[in-house]
């Protein structure tokens, strides 16, 4: 056996023995001691799922437990796109290891489509998405590790409350073994219970460990949060009087807290339902750690890395972002530590049978072929790579078309480069329009509030005398010159809102309602700021719509629109 899953055998083998000892002692002793016995369990649904909700997927596990999960969505365009993300954190607590933590390109997507997914979860799935991998609610605990591990089954409903606290002290190769031990059962006893892609008989879904980009960005709140939270937030939006001691166990600074673990879903959870992502246990991944260097990850692969701090670390250590390196392996062997678990992620091959292949090469053929034609040579404009298939078809020997094949595949790599550039380009300036209109419409709203102080002054000057009256007209003088101040800006803005309106009616028709799907996205809250920002992306598609159809509105008319009424 294994030496420190084997230390964690034993230690829950005496938490299920003392339990049967408390049983007996329940029978043969007075009602002080079943009360000083029931102080220290828990039920065993509450070491597997303490906070049960009807948005959860259940997967089965031996013993009659479960393990939860959540289904991710990543809003990628189709199989061959994917999200681009910057993990990490720039503002490191310590400027002197900025090259850990600071944050990089990267990209996400997801291994399952909508129809991959059994038809239950299919129920759960956010709309709109259709890229999706799943991520345990909880950390491993130690009684789903018993179980994995060593088939040690809870003798009762109730177990010691240890069983409730995270697995932790195991090596990284041990979290491995338990996803390949726990998928294996599952296609065992429970096959029914794993994605299965669609019309592919031999795939399946499966446990792993998740990469640093899929912890970190379900740990940041995922399809919950805006793009710009996922970007600018170091730590996903608190409600208001909510501090990260809500949601995280750890040491805040000046502080003294016990150093222990609390059991898992103690705190509250994440935006899309994760409990302890930050703090208590530490969280391996996949990954191995590469230092962040210019904004991309560094050659050299070392440990891997562990996420979200723990119940010993400080405030800054428990960020989504914080990035620590820890050894596969140290003097004494494999590495482990007291304060490090995991939690598994449920994903799947990229290139499975079915479906999947034809789809791939539609969505790979038709990736990068649409550009911008040649000059006209004589009255027909031609696509470079439409010239290219030409002369391929009429190529004299096998030389001359792996030469061409060649150079038609340099074109349509640049071409996806340039797709790619577009669409981040596109959804900034939908974005960026939807935020000027929202300034517009401030500053009119300032500027009003000030007119009404203005209107008041006036009606105080009626009857104010000397050195009142000196007052007034000095308040109402600098009352008058914010309302220019306000004009000024506010015209400002409507010039540069503008030139936005025009850069939209060029983007074509088609790239304009990508980005707008996906920009969508970020404002499909119900709280006010999310539903203004949604009537103001409409107001921006109404303008360039106006602008296309060659009637556009004049800049008195534009205005009025964006400071009068809310556009439905």
């Amino acid at each position: 056996m294994n030496t420190d899953s084997g230390r964690k055998t034993h230690g829950l083998a005496a938490l299920f023995a003392g339990m049967a000892l408390c049983g007996l002692l329940v029978l043969t002793s007075p009602p002080s001691w079943a009360a000083l016995a029931r102080k220290n369990e828990t039920s065993v649904t509450a070491a597997c799922n303490p906070r049960p909700d009807p948005a959860d997927i259940v997967l089965p596990m031996p013993c009659g437990l479960s393990m939860i999960f959540r289904l991710v969505a990543v809003p990628a365009r189709g199989l061959l796109w994917d999200m681009p993300m910057r993990p990490g954190i720039d503002d490191s607590a310590n400027h002197d290891r900025a090259f850990y933590d600071r944050r990089y390109a990267a990209t996400l997507s997801g291994a399952f489509t909508l129809e991959d997914l059994p038809p239950a979860w299919r129920k759960l799935a956010p709309a709109g998405h259709n890229h999706f991998y799943g991520i345990a609610r909880y950390e491993v605990s130690r009684l789903q590790w018993a179980a994995v591990m060593d088939n040690m089954c809870p003798p009762a409903d109730t177990v010691d409350s240890a069983a409730a606290l995270p697995a932790t002290d195991m090596t990284w190769y041990d979290a491995v073994e338990f996803t390949r031990r726990y998928t294996a059962w599952l296609l065992q006893n429970a096959p029914a219970a794993l994605p299965r892609f669609a019309g592919d008989a031999k795939n399946v879904g499966f446990l792993r460990l998740p990469t640093e980009t899929e912890w970190e960005y379900a740990a940041r709140g995922a399809h919950a949060a805006s793009s710009q939270q996922l970007s600018q937030e170091d730590f996903f939006p608190l409600p208001p009087a909510a501090s990260k001691a809500d949601y995280a166990v750890y040491r805040p600074e000046g502080q003294t807290r016990a150093e222990s673990l609390a059991a898992i879903g103690s705190r509250k959870p994440n935006p899309i339902g994760l409990h302890d992502t930050a703090g208590n246990a530490a969280e391996m991944v996949l990954d191995t750690f590469r230092f962040s260097l210019g904004g991309r990850l560094h050659g050299s692969a070392g440990g891997f890395v562990r996420k979200g701090g723990s119940f010993l670390s400080g405030e800054a250590e428990i960020l989504p972002g914080r990035r620590e390196e820890t050894p596969f392996f140290l003097t004494d062997g494999p590495a482990h530590a007291r304060d490090l678990g995991f939690r598994p992620v449920i994903s799947g091959i990229n290139t499975p049978g079915g479906n999947r292949p034809q789809d791939l090469r539609a969505a790979w053929n038709k990736a990068g072929e649409e550009m911008a034609p040649l000059p006209q040579s004589g009255h027909i404009a031609r696509n470079p790579l439409e010239e290219l298939d030409r002369l391929l078809a009429a190529a004299p020997d096998a030389n001359v078309r792996k030469n061409l094949l060649e150079l038609r595949n340099t074109i349509k790599e640049n071409n996806i480069i340039q797709e790619r550039q577009k669409q981040v380009e596109a959804q900034s300036l939908l974005r960026t329009s939807a935020y000027m209109v929202e300034i517009i419409r401030n500053h009119n709203i300032r500027r009003k509030s000030l007119q009404l102080k203005i209107a008041d002054i006036e009606k105080e000057q009626a009857t104010a005398r000397g050195a009142d009256l000196e007052k007034l007209r000095q308040i109402m003088n600098t009352a008058r010159k914010g309302v220019d101040t306000f004009d000024a800006n506010i015209e400002q803005a409507l010039t540069f809102y503008r030139s936005k309106v025009e850069e939209g009616a060029q983007l074509s028709p088609q790239a304009f309602a990508d980005a707008r799907d996906m920009v969508s996205k970020d404002f499909r809250g119900k709280d006010d700021f999310a539903q203004n920002m949604a009537r103001h992306l409409a107001l921006f598609q109404r303008h360039v719509d106006f602008l296309r159809k060659n009637r556009p509105l004049s800049r008195l008319a534009m205005k009025s629109e964006i400071v009068e009424r809310r556009f439905q």
